[in-house]
């Protein structure tokens, strides 16, 4: 049978969950799956995890062993990208626990999509989770507080705000393959998809929680409350925000450069109509912010915006 979908986990010193999560994707109703998996050189007992997992269901799991040291989750990601052979593929965390029914889900809204667009048509479908702690005991956080609360999928937001959170994606064959190489100036992999789906075909959210989101101490990105007094104070003095704007512009450069000549003319109208900003005096580029939409879903990450632009 055709492997429908692929899983890529991208490990590094994981040993702590990462049976747990195999186990959870093992168990999914959705049958046509592989698992493809990638260490990026830990030095726990995840290797031998990984072999034993191999080794008890090589029809299900394979181990890309190389010599390649990413040193993050977006390169190690993009480089598992390289490997991948399904229809679709979905990203996955080491410490995470999947429902049952995640994949075929996600597949089924996936279908639908690609019935009315056609498979040559780039499409990322995205879904929501349970915030849970250490032992997968929900943690009682209103959706309202969430950082992804309140959904953008559109290009204009997702230049300057992420959205989607890459351990909830599918993605079929024809917006994988258009992923690339990384580079320095991408952020993240999920945010770096998310902004050329959204240029080239279409993101869909689906607003099932279909995994629970381990928050233990050590993640890399974890959820967040967006809505608590001590966060926005923060946001709103952080002087981080301008650098952080300088590194939305630079990975706009980067899509420009890679898809500008490929882009339908209202995406790529509104991406140089971002790359001009920097150019600006500063009243223009607070207009031209406000003007295009290139805003931030919460209030005072807009002033933000538009204190440091």
């Amino acid at each position: 049978m055709e492997t429908m979908v692929e899983i890529l986990v991208a490990t590094y010193n994981g040993d702590r969950y990462l049976a747990e999560q195999l186990d959870s994707l093992l168990a999914q109703t959705e049958r046509g799956i592989r698992i493809l998996i990638r260490d990026d050189g830990s030095t726990d007992g995840t290797a031998r995890i990984l072999e034993a997992y191999e080794q008890k269901y090589p029809q299900k799991i394979r181990v890309i062993r190389d010599a390649i040291r990413c040193g993050g989750p977006t390169p190690n990601f993009m480089e598992l990208v390289k490997h991948a052979e399904g229809e679709y593929i979905m990203f996955c965390d080491q410490d995470d626990v999947w429902k049952k029914e995640k994949v075929g889900e996600t597949l089924r809204v996936m279908r639908e999509r690609e019935r009315q667009k056609g498979r040559d048509f780039p499409l990322l479908v995205f879904s929501d989770y349970i915030v849970a702690d250490a032992s997968l005991n929900p943690v009682p956080v209103r959706e309202k507080q969430l950082q992804v609360y309140g959904y953008r999928t559109d290009f204009r937001h997702l230049l300057v705000q992420n959205y989607v959170t890459g351990c909830t994606v599918m993605m079929n064959r024809a917006a994988y393959r258009l992923m690339g190489a990384y580079d320095s100036r991408i952020r993240m992999h999920d945010w770096w998809a998310a902004q050329y789906v959204s240029a080239l075909g279409e993101v869909v959210h689906l607003p099932e929680k279909l995994m629970y989101y381990r928050q233990h101490g050590d993640n890399v990105v974890s959820a967040v409350n967006v809505r608590s007094f001590s966060y926005r104070i923060e946001k709103l003095l952080d002087r981080s925000t301008r650098s952080n704007l300088n590194l939305n512009f630079a990975e706009a450069r980067l899509l420009y450069e890679r898809f500008g000549s490929i882009m339908p003319e209202d995406p790529k109208r509104a991406l140089e109509e971002f790359l001009q900003i920097p150019g600006y005096s500063k009243l223009r580029r607070m207009a031209a912010l406000l003007r295009g939409h290139f805003l931030k879903g919460d209030p005072v990450r807009i002033l933000g915006q538009l204190f440091y632009i």
